[in-house]
Parts: C-alpha cells; structure tokens; sequence
C-alpha cells in the first residue's frame, strides 16, 4: 500500500535515523515511535519540541521510509519561515515521492534499494526520470524544471555533513564544476504588454465607480501587483506636505508579497501628486469616509474599498477589471499586470534620470525586481525605437501624464452607475456581521 505520511512529531537526531536500512510509521497514531524492522526490538522515540511544522516522510509502495528523502525533508522543515514555506517544503515531499515511484517502477541500478539508488543518481537517470514525468502529464517546462531543482537541491544536500556526505559533490548530475545545467530547457520570458495613457483611460472610463477608477490608476502609477495594491493602507500614503512641492514624485514604502519563505519584502516605489490627490478626493468623499467598519482614523483601513465599501479581494479586482475592460471594448486578454507592464515602458520614455540606464534602474526599484536581468525583459524595445514611439523623440512627462489620466477618467460621486458588495467571506475582518 503506497503511503505519504505526515508526522506531527521530528524524529531524533539524524544519526539516530540513519541506523535503520527499514523503517515504518506505525498506524496507531497515539505512538511516538517508529519501529526499525532491520533491527527487531527497536525503535527510535518521536521528539516534540522543536516541531513547529509537520514534516513529510517519503515511504515506498510497501510503507518503509525512504531514509534519504526523508532525512533532507527534515532539514527543510526546520527552515520552514525562514528560508522555506511550509508550501515549499509540501511541494518537495510530492516531488520526492514520484523520484521514489519512478525508482520502484524504474530502477536505474536493478537489485539495489531505493536509497542506494538515489545515492548513485547520475545525469542519464535524471534524464529518464524527467521523461516519466512528462509522459505522467508534467508537460510544462516550468513543472520540469521546478521538479528538477528540487532532485537537485536534494542531491546537493546529500553531499554535505549534516547528511553524512552520503554523495559525491564531483558526480553530480550538472557536472563538477555545475556547468552542465539543466536538463529541461527554460522557456523564454514572456514579452511584457506595451500599453500607453489612452488604454489606461479606456479601461478606467469602464469601471462605474470612482473607487475603482482610482484604484487602478494607482496601479499603472506606481507599478503595483494587484496584491500589493489592494493590501494598501491609510498609514503606508505619503503625506505630500512632508516633500518640497517641486517633487513631481513621492516616495511611498510598498509591502510587497513576493518575498522567500512566505516572508513580506519592502521596496520604495513612487507616486505621483496627480494620483496622491486623486486618492485624498476619494477618501474625502461620504462613501469613503462612512465606511461601516472602519474607525473614522483608523491608520489599517485599506486605501482602496470596493463599491460597498468592503475590503478587495484580487481575484474579484480582477473579475471587476475584466469586466471594465469589455464594456471599453478592449482585447479579451488584457489583465490587472498589464497595468503594472505599462508603468514600466511609461518610465523608460519619460524624461526621468539622466539617461536610459538611469531609467532602467528606477523601473527595477519600482517593480521590486532584485535582479536588473528581471528588469531587461523591457528591452526588447530599444531605447532607439521607444525613442522613435515617443512623439518624434519627445519625452514624455510622467505628471502631465498622471493629470491628463485623472482628469479624463475622474467620476463624480453623483455619477456612479452601480452598487456592489462582498458578504460572507469576503467581508473584512472589520466589516459589520
């Protein structure tokens, strides 16, 4: 019977696992041991403190652990929060498991148990397993490829002292030298979307409601993940009067959700004036300020709320985007990050910085790229053709171009044309019942 179980409990010092060829996890789960059945009589005790995440033990089709697998499992769950999730560590235990059944069905050196064949992996087997992968419907590079890193994350962690140095760092299947890379082919970047103002506008003037308007006018602003910008709050805005009015852009600190381990990273982005007051009109409306649930100064109110003054949810923001865009008559594929693609190319035709390079290092600040190769999949237009796309080679003015998408797009309150809300669970946590 194939088992994937998970322990509520770590087992003892990995010296201690590592003496059992076999072991099993018992099924009566009110025990705290797990019985060595290469050694009769014996069994290792399950240890409590120090378990903040269950881990996932890899057994093989008859239950017995997979030492390996489960020992590395081990080292991940003790990382989880600080450079692992819990997500991560779940997506390695799956992985680990099709190496294990692909080793049963497969064994790259017959006779041999299934840790001694993860022991003597080479780049063939590799090779072979990332073929049993794809004809089991991991047809995607993307899949293949995170399903490789991971083999490989592992085979490296087998090489060192904590494990025992189990494998030999020159037999790896990259090579000695790592050189040899991937065995699946990374796709290429897909191209980003070049929109300009007048899509912007298009696509605000489809929405009904100035809360929304001014919500992804915001995005485009400042190059926002639609996370990011619904997650906004009162006490992340800039107060203008703090900078000197000669500042076109405010610094504003963006939370964002892409960090390591399920962990928050901060970047500093920019806002505009244009935008920054666009957003104090909306709060200075009734709708705004008499949002039931929300203390009158509460600094944790979201900057943003939807119709019914409840809390975002990105998955109905872009529902809501989708929707403002059909009715502006705009392609069916165009998407909430499009808008944040668009402050990208909106920065390098601009006149900011002194140069393109200089450009180019304020949109990877902007987007919270850690890697300027992130930020170069923009330069599949050169700076002479967005020179060429820039009105004869005219710089563009990033304020008048906030102004003019504010004022072509602004809504009166008095001109709303539709009432929506979220109940249930898609209330926030400080909304009425």
């Amino acid at each position: 019977m194939s088992m994937d179980v998970y322990l509520g409990a770590r087992p003892k010092g990995l010296q201690e696992y590592a003496k059992a060829l076999l072991t099993i996890i018992p099924f009566d789960e009110t025990r705290r041991k797990l019985d060595v059945l290469s050694m009769p009589g014996t069994s290792l005790t399950l240890e409590l403190a120090g378990a903040p995440q269950p881990i996932l033990c890899v057994s093989d089709s008859k239950g017995f652990i997979v030492r390996t697998a489960s020992s590395w499992l081990s080292h991940v769950g003790r990382q989880v929060g600080l450079t692992y999730s819990a997500g991560t560590s779940l997506q390695y235990g799956r992985t680990m498991t099709y190496l294990v059944r692909w080793i049963e069905a497969h064994p790259p050196l017959p006779g041999l148990s299934v840790d001694q064949n993860i022991i003597a992996l080479n780049r063939d087997a590799v090779i072979d397993w990332l073929k049993y992968m794809k004809k089991l419907g991991a047809k995607s590079n993307r899949t293949l490829k995170a399903r490789e890193a991971c083999l490989y994350e592992f085979l490296d962690w087998l090489c060192t002292d904590d494990a025992r140095q189990l494998r030999d760092m020159e037999k790896s299947p990259r090579g000695r030298d790592g050189k040899m890379g991937y065995v699946t082919k990374g796709g290429s970047p897909k191209s980003p979307k070049a929109i300009d103002a007048s899509v912007v506008i298009a696509v605000l003037k489809g929405f009904h409601n100035e809360c929304e308007r001014c919500m992804f006018h915001a995005q485009y602003d400042m190059g926002l993940r639609i996370t990011e910008l619904i997650e906004l709050t009162v006490k992340d805005l800039p107060s203008s009067s703090m900078y000197d009015s000669s500042l076109e852009f405010i610094p504003i600190c963006i939370s964002g959700l892409k960090g390591r381990a399920g962990t928050t990273k901060e970047r500093i982005t920019l806002i505009s004036r244009a935008t920054l007051r666009r957003i104090c009109a909306y709060h200075n409306t009734a709708e705004y300020e008499l949002a039931e649930g929300w203390d009158f100064n509460d600094p944790d109110k979201p900057v943003f709320l939807t119709a019914n003054q409840f809390k975002w949810q990105a998955r109905n923001a872009t529902k809501q985007f989708n929707a403002a865009a059909d009715r502006a008559g705009l392609p069916k594929n165009i998407r909430p990050h499009w808008l944040r693609h668009g402050t990208a190319f909106s920065v390098l035709s601009s006149d900011a910085g002194k140069d393109y390079m200089d450009r180019m290092l304020i949109v990877q600040q902007m987007l919270g790229h850690s890697d300027l190769k992130t930020t170069e999949i923009y330069t599949q237009i050169s700076p002479a053709m967005l020179d060429k796309l820039t009105k004869a080679g005219h710089r563009l003015n990033r304020l008048e171009e906030a102004e003019t998408i504010r004022s072509e797009s602004w809504l009166a309150p008095l001109r709303h044309k539709e009432s929506r809300g979220h109940i249930g669970k898609h209330r926030s946590n400080h909304a009425p019942p």
